[in-house]
Formats: C-alpha cells, structure tokens, sequence
C-alpha cells in the first residue's frame, strides 16, 4: 500500500475512459508541517491541515474500473477490486449448498458489497476545497 499526503481533501479524479481513481483511508492531519517540495513558497515554520490516503497507486488512491463518477459505477468498481467476475459467479451459485467454507464466503463477500456501497456513497459526498 502507498500513502500520500495532500494539502487539499481529495475524492475521485477520472484516470481513463474505463477507470477512476478513488482516495480512500483518509485521514485528517491537523497541524501538519509541510516539507518545502510540497508548497510554492516557503511555510515559515506555519502548520496545516493536511490529509492522507493509502491504497495501491503511487498517490495513495485506488484505480477502479468505472466509466462513470456515480454510485452504482462506484460501487461495482470497488467490488470488482477484490471479486473477480468469475468469483462472483462462483460464490452465487455455490451460495446455500450446505458448505459452511461456501456460505463464509458468500458472508464476506456480502460484507464488502455493503463496505463499498458506504465508501461510494462517502466518496461522493465528500466536500472539496
């Protein structure tokens, strides 16, 4: 995982026609002291708010496959960044066969469904400077 720090909140920046970059994990850092590369000018020793993302980029975000900035592109995006196709498949149809490993599985997946319908719904409803 990569963590970036950034002087202004971050949400989502379109990287292609076919994905998005999403800024998760944030984390609110008040009185940060910025280091020289990161501002114009010099800081004189002044402390900001600043904010952090960790995820799998280089700039701390996570690439998601979306052609579009809404919740429902958002959503599939972010599920398809643990569950493949093929594992959604698997997972639907070896649901309620009996296997306790089977059900586990269609539980967690169930759980993240829920997490990354929170996380869109958070992402774009974040307030940017």
């Amino acid at each position: 995982m990569n963590k970036k720090i950034y002087l202004v909140r971050m949400n989502y920046v379109r990287y292609d026609g076919n994905h998005y970059l999403l800024y998760l994990n944030e984390k609110k850092i008040e009185n940060y002291q910025p280091d020289s590369n990161m501002m114009e000018s010099e800081s004189d020793g002044k402390t900001v708010t600043a904010y952090s993302y960790e995820g799998s980029e280089p700039d701390g975000s996570v690439k998601i496959e979306a052609t579009s900035a809404g919740y429902n592109d958002f959503v599939a995006g972010l599920v398809r960044t643990r569950y493949s196709q093929n594992d959604v498949e698997a997972i639907l149809c070896n649901h309620g066969d009996g296997d306790t490993a089977h059900e586990a599985e269609y539980q967690a997946f169930q759980e993240w469904r829920e997490q990354a319908k929170e996380i869109a719904k958070e992402i774009l409803e974040r307030d940017i400077a």
